[in-house]
């Protein structure tokens, strides 16, 4: 996690921010959120998400009015529906349904580009070393580090392909509305997907429970699937009828085998460049027993072995990683789309579809404060090499003074690295 100090950006370059802020929400009406008088709805200063909880308004102008006058940083709303949203425990607000969101952030994958681009610096002031990626003490003098995480194409990419592949899986899986999909950017990190299904809203902590393990591949019954070993022989479901994990489970193992090359399996697959090369000069032979007599080739050795590995590589590339806790919680509150995120300035953008979705460049559709107009500001912070729009700015070094771009100036400041003087 992010452990960032903003406390040295200044009063006037926090203000000037807030101004912008209210430009926007005067000119813009918010009308994002399903059901307004059934949710709590939270709010945001400059470098904290979370500074009020228990709001409610009764209708969306209510709402806009609000953003307009206190302009804050950082918007939210619950998942829950609630009888009395406003009142101060969950037991008295009286629960009676929830969305489900599912949240793919840069953070949740351990991906190389983190190393990159993420900066710690050293809190201790007489040594302020810095370098890249994560660590919890310095390299220098062993003090506790600060942790500054940004995010690049690569990262918000596989972010967003999760939420694809998690759209999808809904939509074939459980024959969900994609019209119920209310599909957003967080304006940071990453994609935010809000389920408002009627046939969701009511169901038990229990059974979004069950849910999450299905698409986690949690606990597969592969007997149940269609896929049993029978001395040493792997009898498969068949492909034209298989459905759901059976169906997911028998098209990776055949785009696997259609695609790829002796090296590529040898790596995908983790095996002998010998077993490789004979998986691959029998390829066809699989498939087609594959698809005509409903099971795995058998003709070598160790082959009930090498098809289960097979079997559980495919659940394991398949299965989403989602974090459980927050798919299941019923009191969660998410951004709000179509508010500005105070972390970055961007806007936390609605996403109409998939298409839309595929489409989507983080780093310039969300960017509402676009302006030639140029500041000079100066780098609290060693800051990486970073996109916004078509340009690459950075690295910068700190105490550095940059005349940079308006957006650009509130997207550093937001961060907690730069400051007007």
């Amino acid at each position: 996690m992010s452990n960032l100090d903003s406390s040295l950006v200044s009063y006037s370059s926090v203000n000037y921010v807030r101004s912008k802020l209210k430009d926007y929400y005067i000119n813009h009406n918010c009308t994002s959120i399903v059901s307004i008088e059934q949710r709590e709805i939270g709010i945001g200063e400059f470098g904290k998400k979370i500074s009020s909880r228990h709001l409610f308004f009764k209708s969306i102008p209510d709402f806009n009015a609000y953003l307009r006058t206190n302009i804050p940083f950082f918007v939210s709303y619950s998942v829950g529906y609630f009888k009395y949203p406003e009142k101060r425990t969950m037991e008295a607000k009286e629960w009676f349904g929830a969305d489900i969101v599912y949240e793919f952030d840069a953070d949740d994958f351990d991906l190389a580009c983190k190393g990159e681009h993420d900066i710690w610096v050293c809190k201790n002031q007489d040594c302020k070393k810095h370098g890249y990626g994560h660590l919890d003490k310095c390299t220098e003098c062993g003090s506790i580090v600060e942790v500054i995480e940004w995010t690049c194409d690569k990262c918000l990419n596989k972010a967003k392909q999760e939420t694809i592949r998690l759209i999808e899986f809904l939509q074939e899986d459980f024959s969900l509305n994609p019209e119920n999909f209310i599909i957003s950017f967080s304006g940071s990190k990453g994609y935010h997907l809000r389920i408002v299904d009627s046939s969701i809203i009511p169901l038990s902590k229990s059974s979004r429970m069950l849910l999450m393990h299905y698409i986690l591949g949690n606990d597969i019954d592969l007997n149940k699937l269609g896929f049993v070993l029978d001395k040493k022989q792997w009898i498969i479901p068949s492909p034209d009828t298989a459905k759901g994990w059976g169906k997911k489970i028998i098209t990776y193992i055949t785009d696997i085998l259609r695609n790829s090359n002796e090296k590529q399996l040898k790596d995908v697959l983790n095996i002998s460049s010998q077993k490789a090369k004979l998986i691959f000069e029998n390829k066809e032979v699989i498939l087609n027993k594959m698809y005509h007599n409903n099971i795995l080739w058998s003709d070598f050795q160790g082959q009930d072995k090498f098809w289960s590995n097979f079997i559980f590589k495919a659940i394991d590339e398949i299965k989403l990683k989602i974090d459980p806790s927050v798919a299941q919680d019923i009191y969660k509150i998410v951004r709000v789309p179509d508010t500005i995120h105070g972390g970055t300035g961007f806007l936390a953008s609605t996403i109409k579809n998939i298409d839309d979705l595929k489409k989507f460049d983080p780093f310039t559709d969300p960017v509402v404060f676009r302006s030639d107009i140029k500041k000079k500001l100066k780098l609290l912070k060693p800051t990486p090499k970073f996109r916004l729009i078509n340009k690459i700015y950075g690295p910068y070094n700190q105490v550095e003074i940059q005349e940079l771009e308006e957006h650009v100036c509130i997207f550093l400041i937001l961060k907690g690295v730069g400051t007007f003087e």
